[in-house]
C-alpha cells in the first residue's frame, strides 16, 4: 500500500517530463493544437448557424403550406356555397289578389332549392356569397280587364317592372336579368296593389334564380 502511494507521484513526474520533452522536441505542436481547436470551434459555430437557418426555413415552409391549405379549404367551402339554384311555383290555390297594397309574392312550392338560399316561407332570396346571379319569373293571370304587372326588387329597391294586357285568353308575362349581389343582399317579387295572378298545380307562375359566378 505504501509502495503504491509513493509510486503515483513518481509516475506523474515521469509523465510531465515526457510532455516537456515532446514540446521541446516539437515546439509548434502545441500551437497547432490550439489552432486546430479554434478551427473546430469555428466549424461548430458555422454548423450551428446553418442548422438554425435550416430550422427557420423549415418553419417558414410549414407556415406557407398551412396558409396554402387554409386557402384551399376556404376555396372548397366557397365552391360548395356557390352551388345555388332554385325554382318555385306560386300556389295551388288559384287566384292571388294584391288588394289595396302591394303584395310580396311568396312562391311556396319549392321545385328546386340547391344551397337553400331561397326561402319559400318569406319569398325572399338571400345571396350566400358575393357574385352575379340570374333571376327569371313567369306569371299568368286569367282574362279580365286589368293589366297584369309583376315587379322585381333588390334590397327593397325596384329593379324591374313588367306589365301586359290581353283582351282574349290568359295574360302571360315573363322577364329575367342578371344582378350583382353582395353577401346578404335580398331579391323578391312583388304584385302591385289591385293586381292579381293565377297559379295551380301546373305551375303557371314561377320564380327562378341561380348563381352565374362568384366574385
Amino acid at each position: 500500500m505504501l509502495r503504491s502511494m509513493w509510486a503515483a507521484p513518481a509516475l506523474l513526474l515521469m509523465l510531465l517530463a515526457s510532455l516537456e520533452g515532446a514540446v521541446a522536441e516539437d515546439p509548434m505542436s502545441l500551437t497547432e493544437l490550439i489552432e486546430l481547436v479554434k478551427e473546430l470551434k469555428a466549424g461548430q459555430s458555422s454548423l450551428k448557424a446553418e442548422l438554425d437557418q435550416a430550422k427557420l426555413e423549415l418553419r417558414t415552409a410549414d407556415t406557407e403550406h398551412e396558409a396554402e391549405i387554409a386557402a384551399l379549404k376556404r376555396k372548397l367551402v366557397d365552391m360548395e356555397i356557390s352551388k345555388v339554384a332554385f325554382s318555385a311555383g306560386l300556389t295551388n290555390d288559384g287566384e292571388i289578389l294584391a288588394g289595396s297594397t302591394n303584395l310580396n309574392l311568396v312562391f311556396s312550392k319549392e321545385i328546386t332549392n340547391v344551397g337553400g338560399a331561397y326561402n319559400s316561407v318569406t319569398g325572399f332570396f338571400t345571396a350566400p356569397i358575393k357574385g352575379v346571379y340570374y333571376f327569371r319569373f313567369n306569371a299568368m293571370d286569367r282574362p279580365h280587364s286589368s293589366w297584369t304587372n309583376v315587379q322585381l326588387f333588390k334590397n327593397g329597391q325596384l329593379v324591374m317592372s313588367l306589365s301586359d294586357k290581353v283582351y282574349q285568353g290568359h295574360n302571360n308575362i315573363s322577364g329575367g336579368l342578371a344582378l350583382q349581389l353582395e353577401v346578404g343582399d335580398v331579391v323578391n317579387l312583388v304584385l302591385p296593389e289591385g293586381k292579381r295572378l293565377y297559379d295551380d298545380k301546373n305551375n303557371h307562375s314561377t320564380f327562378t334564380g341561380f348563381q352565374l359566378f362568384a366574385l
